[in-house]
Protein backbone atom coordinates (compact mmCIF):
# COMPACT_ATOMS: atom_id res chain seq x y z
CA UNK A 1 0.00 0.00 0.00
CA UNK A 2 2.67 2.62 0.83
CA UNK A 3 4.31 1.76 -2.68
CA UNK A 4 0.98 2.96 -4.41
CA UNK A 5 1.08 5.56 -2.34
CA UNK A 6 4.52 6.81 -3.06
CA UNK A 7 4.00 5.95 -6.55
CA UNK A 8 0.76 8.67 -6.65
CA UNK A 9 2.57 11.20 -4.78
CA UNK A 10 5.54 10.91 -7.52
CA UNK A 11 3.15 11.64 -10.13
CA UNK A 12 0.92 14.28 -8.88
CA UNK A 13 4.87 16.23 -7.53
CA UNK A 14 5.89 15.67 -11.19
CA UNK A 15 2.62 16.63 -12.80
CA UNK A 16 3.11 20.11 -10.22
CA UNK A 17 6.17 20.57 -11.18
CA UNK A 18 5.82 20.87 -15.16
CA UNK A 19 3.16 23.01 -15.03
CA UNK A 20 4.68 25.38 -12.16
CA UNK A 21 5.87 28.24 -14.65
CA UNK A 22 6.40 31.87 -13.77
CA UNK A 23 7.42 35.10 -15.83
CA UNK A 24 10.80 35.94 -13.79
CA UNK A 25 12.19 39.26 -15.25
CA UNK A 26 13.71 42.49 -14.68
CA UNK A 27 14.09 46.24 -16.50
CA UNK A 28 16.58 48.68 -17.10
CA UNK A 29 15.57 52.60 -18.29
CA UNK A 30 17.28 55.90 -18.91
CA UNK A 31 16.27 59.72 -19.58
CA UNK A 32 17.35 62.06 -21.87
CA UNK A 33 16.77 65.24 -23.12
CA UNK A 34 16.47 66.26 -26.66
CA UNK A 35 19.76 65.63 -28.47
CA UNK A 36 21.52 63.78 -26.14
CA UNK A 37 21.28 59.67 -25.52
CA UNK A 38 21.58 57.68 -22.10
CA UNK A 39 23.20 54.66 -20.90
CA UNK A 40 20.33 52.04 -19.54
CA UNK A 41 20.71 51.22 -15.96
CA UNK A 42 19.35 48.95 -13.12
CA UNK A 43 19.42 51.55 -10.78
CA UNK A 44 17.69 55.08 -10.53
CA UNK A 45 17.88 57.65 -13.35
CA UNK A 46 16.61 61.14 -13.43
CA UNK A 47 16.01 63.88 -15.66
CA UNK A 48 15.77 67.66 -15.05
CA UNK A 49 17.07 69.72 -11.71
CA UNK A 50 15.93 72.27 -9.47
CA UNK A 51 17.83 75.07 -7.95
CA UNK A 52 19.42 72.88 -5.63
CA UNK A 53 20.44 70.41 -8.01
CA UNK A 54 18.05 67.96 -7.14
CA UNK A 55 16.63 65.96 -10.12
CA UNK A 56 13.03 66.81 -11.06
CA UNK A 57 11.78 63.15 -12.01
CA UNK A 58 13.32 59.76 -11.43
CA UNK A 59 12.55 56.36 -12.08
CA UNK A 60 13.81 53.83 -9.96
CA UNK A 61 13.71 49.97 -11.93
CA UNK A 62 12.49 47.08 -9.09
CA UNK A 63 15.03 44.75 -8.78
CA UNK A 64 12.93 41.45 -9.86
CA UNK A 65 9.00 40.66 -10.81
CA UNK A 66 7.79 37.81 -11.80
CA UNK A 67 4.10 36.63 -12.94
CA UNK A 68 2.71 33.28 -12.83
CA UNK A 69 2.15 31.62 -15.75
CA UNK A 70 -1.69 32.30 -16.52
CA UNK A 71 -0.04 35.91 -17.35
CA UNK A 72 -1.19 39.06 -15.25
CA UNK A 73 0.04 42.30 -13.96
CA UNK A 74 3.87 43.28 -12.78
CA UNK A 75 5.10 46.47 -11.41
CA UNK A 76 8.47 47.42 -13.09
CA UNK A 77 9.16 50.00 -10.93
CA UNK A 78 8.26 53.10 -9.55
CA UNK A 79 8.41 57.10 -11.21
CA UNK A 80 9.10 60.49 -8.78
CA UNK A 81 8.91 64.15 -8.87
CA UNK A 82 11.05 66.02 -6.16
CA UNK A 83 8.54 68.53 -6.13
CA UNK A 84 7.23 71.37 -8.06
CA UNK A 85 8.78 73.67 -10.81
CA UNK A 86 7.35 76.01 -13.88
CA UNK A 87 8.18 76.08 -17.64
CA UNK A 88 7.95 73.71 -20.02
CA UNK A 89 10.23 70.47 -21.04
CA UNK A 90 10.57 67.53 -22.81
CA UNK A 91 12.52 64.87 -22.17
CA UNK A 92 12.66 60.88 -23.59
CA UNK A 93 12.29 57.73 -21.10
CA UNK A 94 13.98 54.66 -22.41
CA UNK A 95 12.99 51.11 -20.87
CA UNK A 96 14.30 47.32 -21.27
CA UNK A 97 12.47 44.59 -20.17
CA UNK A 98 14.05 41.34 -19.73
CA UNK A 99 13.13 37.99 -18.67
CA UNK A 100 14.20 34.73 -18.33
CA UNK A 101 12.84 31.61 -20.54
CA UNK A 102 9.51 30.42 -18.99
CA UNK A 103 9.91 26.67 -17.11
CA UNK A 104 13.28 25.13 -16.99
CA UNK A 105 14.53 27.08 -19.84
CA UNK A 106 17.73 29.29 -19.81
CA UNK A 107 17.75 31.76 -21.87
CA UNK A 108 17.30 35.29 -21.76
CA UNK A 109 15.28 37.44 -24.41
CA UNK A 110 14.27 41.39 -24.27
CA UNK A 111 12.46 44.33 -25.69
CA UNK A 112 12.94 48.03 -25.69
CA UNK A 113 10.30 50.56 -26.05
CA UNK A 114 10.72 54.33 -24.85
CA UNK A 115 8.53 57.03 -23.81
CA UNK A 116 8.06 60.82 -23.88
CA UNK A 117 8.55 63.12 -20.83
CA UNK A 118 6.96 66.44 -20.50
CA UNK A 119 7.08 68.74 -17.59
CA UNK A 120 4.72 71.25 -16.73
CA UNK A 121 3.84 72.91 -13.77
CA UNK A 122 3.15 70.77 -10.61
CA UNK A 123 4.27 67.46 -12.43
CA UNK A 124 5.54 65.32 -15.20
CA UNK A 125 3.82 63.36 -17.90
CA UNK A 126 5.11 60.15 -19.07
CA UNK A 127 3.85 58.37 -22.81
CA UNK A 128 5.00 55.40 -24.22
CA UNK A 129 5.35 55.14 -27.90
CA UNK A 130 4.45 52.85 -30.19
CA UNK A 131 4.81 49.28 -29.96
CA UNK A 132 2.45 49.18 -26.50
CA UNK A 133 2.81 45.80 -26.49
CA UNK A 134 5.93 43.67 -26.57
CA UNK A 135 6.00 40.06 -28.26
CA UNK A 136 8.49 37.71 -26.37
CA UNK A 137 8.88 34.40 -28.16
CA UNK A 138 10.69 31.34 -26.53
CA UNK A 139 11.05 27.66 -27.53
CA UNK A 140 7.65 26.21 -27.52
CA UNK A 141 5.67 29.53 -26.82
CA UNK A 142 5.39 33.37 -26.76
CA UNK A 143 3.68 35.95 -24.50
CA UNK A 144 2.95 39.53 -24.73
CA UNK A 145 3.83 42.38 -22.00
CA UNK A 146 1.53 45.53 -22.32
CA UNK A 147 2.54 48.94 -21.26
CA UNK A 148 0.09 51.82 -19.97
CA UNK A 149 -1.85 53.22 -23.23
CA UNK A 150 -2.79 56.00 -21.19
CA UNK A 151 -0.47 58.86 -20.41
CA UNK A 152 1.48 58.54 -16.77
CA UNK A 153 0.66 62.31 -14.79
CA UNK A 154 3.23 62.50 -11.47
CA UNK A 155 2.05 65.29 -9.41
CA UNK A 156 4.55 67.15 -7.48
CA UNK A 157 6.53 65.37 -4.22
CA UNK A 158 3.97 61.80 -5.65
CA UNK A 159 5.03 58.59 -6.56
CA UNK A 160 3.51 56.41 -9.90
CA UNK A 161 4.04 52.75 -10.01
CA UNK A 162 4.79 51.49 -13.89
CA UNK A 163 2.70 48.93 -14.20
CA UNK A 164 2.61 46.34 -17.21
CA UNK A 165 0.55 43.02 -17.78
CA UNK A 166 1.53 39.76 -19.21
CA UNK A 167 -0.44 37.78 -21.49
CA UNK A 168 0.35 34.11 -22.65
CA UNK A 169 0.27 33.77 -26.25
CA UNK A 170 -0.14 30.34 -28.36
CA UNK A 171 1.82 27.60 -28.47
CA UNK A 172 4.29 28.91 -31.58
CA UNK A 173 5.93 25.10 -32.46
CA UNK A 174 4.22 21.96 -33.93
CA UNK A 175 5.08 19.93 -32.50
CA UNK A 176 5.98 21.12 -29.11
CA UNK A 177 9.39 21.53 -27.87
CA UNK A 178 9.89 18.78 -25.71
CA UNK A 179 11.42 21.55 -22.98
CA UNK A 180 7.99 23.50 -23.33
CA UNK A 181 5.63 23.84 -20.68
CA UNK A 182 2.92 21.02 -21.06
CA UNK A 183 -0.26 22.02 -21.72
CA UNK A 184 -3.24 20.88 -19.32
CA UNK A 185 -4.21 18.15 -21.43
CA UNK A 186 -0.52 16.98 -22.33
CA UNK A 187 -0.44 17.30 -17.89
CA UNK A 188 -3.51 14.76 -17.56
CA UNK A 189 -1.86 12.55 -20.97
CA UNK A 190 1.58 12.47 -18.43
CA UNK A 191 -0.23 12.11 -15.00
CA UNK A 192 -3.01 9.37 -15.73
CA UNK A 193 -0.56 6.54 -16.81
CA UNK A 194 2.08 7.15 -14.44
CA UNK A 195 -0.73 7.17 -11.55
CA UNK A 196 -2.04 3.73 -13.11
CA UNK A 197 1.63 2.14 -13.12
CA UNK A 198 1.83 3.06 -9.38
CA UNK A 199 -1.08 0.98 -9.01
CA UNK A 200 -0.60 -1.40 -11.29
CA UNK A 201 2.73 -2.36 -9.40
CA UNK A 202 1.38 -2.60 -6.15
CA UNK A 203 -1.40 -4.66 -6.98
CA UNK A 204 1.28 -7.45 -8.22
CA UNK A 205 3.51 -6.79 -4.87
CA UNK A 206 0.31 -7.97 -3.41
CA UNK A 207 -0.42 -10.69 -5.35
CA UNK A 208 3.18 -11.86 -5.02
CA UNK A 209 2.79 -11.24 -1.07
CA UNK A 210 -0.16 -13.80 -1.01
CA UNK A 211 0.97 -16.43 -3.01
CA UNK A 212 4.15 -16.13 -0.34
CA UNK A 213 2.34 -16.34 2.50
CA UNK A 214 0.47 -19.94 0.72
Amino acid sequence: MKTAWASLLFAVCAVSALGDTTYVGSDSACFYSSGSSCALTAGESSIGSNLSGNPLLTYTPDASFSAPAAGGSIELGMFSVTESFFGYERGTFDINITFTQPGSGANDFSASTMGLVVFGAGGAEISFDAPLTQLYTYPGGSFEVSLPSAPIFVGNGSSVALDAFITPGANLLDPPNPAAVPEPGSLATIGVPAMLLGLAFWRRRRVTAEIIAK
